[in-house]
């Protein structure tokens, strides 16, 4: 029985040694025992080639982006710059108050030429002169805004022209009445004359040319003939008279 288990073992191990690529070298001992079986196995590949590490597998190839994935992550833009964003903001603004004028200033020249009879507002005008100081006092260097604010500033000044020499050739005239009350006792006349009332004329029996001196001098009457815009002051006595040039300064 104990010899049937040895050969059945020795023939187990056989194959599987002969599978492994071993071969089997028995050797036989007497020792008056049943006899055992000692095996030796040399293998055949040599240890550097049965330790050589295993190639690692190939990497997996890249699937390329399908439609949907690029689709739904679109490239977001880098923000903008802020002190871009500022400038083309001003920029607009300026450019909405440079048509604004040209508008007004072209519906003001059609009324002007009797082109239509629609006046334009006084106050389109000054509220445009405001914008575009604004926009010039805050960039010093657009010169373009200071100009067309001046320009609206004097279509203010030509609406408003008839009405403002009307009133100056009024306040000439209550200064030539207050100063002829004044003077009345002297003997002195003062009236104005001329287109505007920007004459006035200072007539006495007694009055010559140191006389009309003194008197221009005593009552300021330069600097209120500058005032009031006077061209020029008469000084006589109804033979000879003395002209007081306002622009020059001076006493003819």
């Amino acid at each position: 029985m104990l010899r049937r288990k040895t050969i059945l073992g020795f023939g187990l191990c056989s194959a599987a040694l002969l599978a492994g690529g071993f071969t089997a070298a028995p050797t036989l001992r007497h020792f008056g025992a049943p006899t055992f079986l000692h095996v030796q196995a040399e293998s055949k590949i040599p240890a550097q080639e049965a330790t050589a590490a295993i190639p690692d597998p190939p990497p997996p190839l890249a699937r390329a982006p399908s439609e949907s994935s690029t689709t739904s992550n679109p490239a977001t833009p880098s923000p903008a710059n802020p002190d871009d964003e500022k400038a083309v903001a001003a920029r607009l603004v300026f450019n909405r108050a440079l048509v604004d004028a040209a508008v007004l200033n072209t519906e003001y020249e059609n009324f002007k030429r009797g082109r239509s009879k629609k006046p334009v507002s006084l106050s389109a005008f000054r509220s445009l002169e405001l914008r575009l100081n604004t926009i010039a006092d805050a960039d010093p260097a657009n010169t373009q805004a200071r100009d067309m604010a001046n320009l609206m500033k004097l279509r203010q000044y030509e609406i408003l022209q008839p009405s403002v020499e009307i009133a100056a050739s009024a306040n000439r005239l209550l200064y030539a009445h207050a100063m002829a009350e004044r003077m009345r006792h002297d003997g002195m006349r003062v009236v104005v004359s001329g287109r505007g009332n920007k004459s006035v004329r200072f007539t006495s029996p007694h009055m010559t040319r140191k006389m009309a001196m003194q008197l221009a001098k005593s009552a300021q009457i330069p600097e209120k003939a500058k005032a009031l815009q006077f061209r020029r002051v008469v000084f006589g006595n109804g033979r000879r008279s003395w002209t007081y040039d306002v622009a020059r300064g001076r006493l003819r």
